[in-house]
């Protein structure tokens, strides 16, 4: 997952793709349900409340930045989209993806490729562009945001872990004893860096723990 900057978080996701895939599982039961139920719900609340935003997505084409495992994609080909083009810089993680895209069918509206966005090559717009658990381990998030702005034709759903928080606390140690930085942003702090990557409209809305960047072009 996200970039070669933090070499860290690619290592992590490759390796603990499956765990974090799991949140979003119905079938799970015992203490794994109920840490997602609980200190991880803000990864369920955020995907609900993506699609409720978007609304229609007939026919729309979709840009998943830092795809993990690829489940905002599927949603979205769920939902109607035509296609969905997955980043990640984690082998893992796009090798979950594949094989999840295959059980459910929808292989074919599915591009994957293995890289860092700021390296990624395409004169392509997209209707949709997620960046979801993405911000979370991007050091310098302004040329990011500003390259998925050029990128985007439609809206762009982004996630920043909010800074002040217990539970901000405890994933920040949990992640380091992993290897794995991880940086966290106020609310200001989130509009000085949308404004330097050049928007003005946009609205952050606020979900458990984490802001939620909404950009409509």
């Amino acid at each position: 997952m996200n970039d070669k900057r933090n070499p860290g978080a690619i290592d992590y996701f490759h390796r603990r793709i499956k765990d974090f895939d799991d949140i979003y599982r119905e079938d799970r039961r015992g203490i794994g349900a109920f840490l997602n139920r609980t200190i991880r719900a803000s990864v369920r609340i955020r995907f609900e409340l993506a699609f409720k935003t978007l609304g229609d997505l007939k026919g729309r084409t979709v840009l998943d930045i830092g795809c993990g495992s690829g489940r905002y994609m599927f949603e979205a080909i769920r939902r109607g989209a035509s296609g969905a083009v997955g980043l990640d810089a984690a082998a893992g993680a796009l090798d979950m993806a594949r094989k999840l895209g295959a059980e459910a069918g929808v292989s074919e509206l599915l591009e994957f490729h293995q890289t860092d966005f700021l390296d990624y090559k395409s004169d392509k717009k997209y209707d949709v562009v997620f960046a979801v658990g993405y911000f979370d381990y991007i050091f310098d998030a302004i040329p990011h945001l500003r390259k998925m702005i050029e990128h985007s034709d439609g809206v762009i759903y982004a996630s920043f872990p909010k800074f002040w928080s217990l539970l901000s606390a405890i994933r920040k140690v949990r992640l380091a004893l992993n290897g794995c930085p991880v940086k966290y942003y106020t609310k200001g702090g989130i509009e000085k860096i949308v404004r330097e990557a050049g928007c003005r409209d946009f609205e952050i809305k606020s979900i458990f723990r984490d802001n939620i960047l909404i950009i409509r072009k």
